[in-house]
C-alpha cells in the first residue's frame, strides 16, 4: 500500500516536471501569449487584446511584408507591420508608399495619414537601401510615432516574433493580419 503512494507520488511529480519542462521548451522558442498595451496598431490590434506570437518566423527568416512584428526597442515592447526587408528601398510620398519605386496597394498601404519620408530620413540610416537584417516598420493607427519614423530601422535582434493570433476578446478573435 505504502509503496503504491510512493510510485503515483513520483509518477505525478515525474509529469508535473515534464510539463514545466515543456511549458517553458515552447515559450522560449516557439510561442509566446502577450498582451497589447498600446493603440499604436489600432484598429488592427487594440489596447487589452490577447495575441500568440510565432518566435519561428524569426528565427528561420521568414518574416515577410505586412506581417505584424513585436520587437523590443529600449526595454519597452511595440508592435508595427513590416513595410520594408533588406535590400529593398521604401518611401512615402504623398500619402502613398513605395517599395522600389513602384507603388504598394495593400489595404495597410492605402490612406497613410504621413508625412513623406524616404528611408534616409530615417535615424540610424545611411541611405536608400534596407541593410541586412533590419526593417522598416510602420504602426497602422498612423498618428502614433513608436515605429521606424522614430525609431530608425529595427534590428532582426530586436525582433521577438510575429503576430499570429488574436484570442480574446473572443467577439475579435483574428488569425489573419495581412490581408
Amino acid at each position: 500500500m505504502r509503496s503504491d503512494i510512493l510510485r503515483r507520488i513520483i509518477s505525478t511529480s515525474i509529469s508535473i516536471i515534464l510539463a514545466i519542462i515543456f511549458v517553458i521548451f515552447i515559450q522560449n522558442f516557439l510561442l509566446r501569449s502577450a498582451i497589447v498595451h498600446t493603440n499604436e496598431m489600432a484598429p488592427t490590434l487594440n489596447k487589452n487584446d490577447y495575441i500568440m506570437i510565432n518566435k519561428l518566423k524569426v528565427t528561420f527568416n521568414l518574416l515577410n511584408e505586412g506581417d505584424i512584428i513585436m520587437y523590443r526597442h529600449h526595454d519597452q515592447i511595440h508592435f508595427s507591420r513590416i513595410i520594408g526587408k533588406a535590400g529593398e528601398s521604401v518611401e512615402i510620398r504623398h500619402g502613398k508608399l513605395y517599395k522600389d519605386d513602384r507603388q504598394v496597394n495593400k489595404y495597410y498601404a492605402k490612406n497613410r495619414d504621413i508625412n513623406d519620408f524616404a528611408l534616409r530620413d530615417l535615424e540610424n540610416t545611411d541611405g536608400d537601401i534596407i541593410p541586412p537584417d533590419s526593417f522598416l516598420v510602420l504602426n497602422d493607427n498612423s498618428n502614433t510615432l513608436t515605429d521606424s519614423r522614430k525609431y530608425g530601422l529595427i534590428k532582426k535582434s530586436d525582433v521577438i516574433g510575429n503576430v499570429y493570433l488574436r484570442y480574446y476578446p473572443f467577439r475579435s478573435f483574428n488569425y489573419e493580419f495581412n490581408k
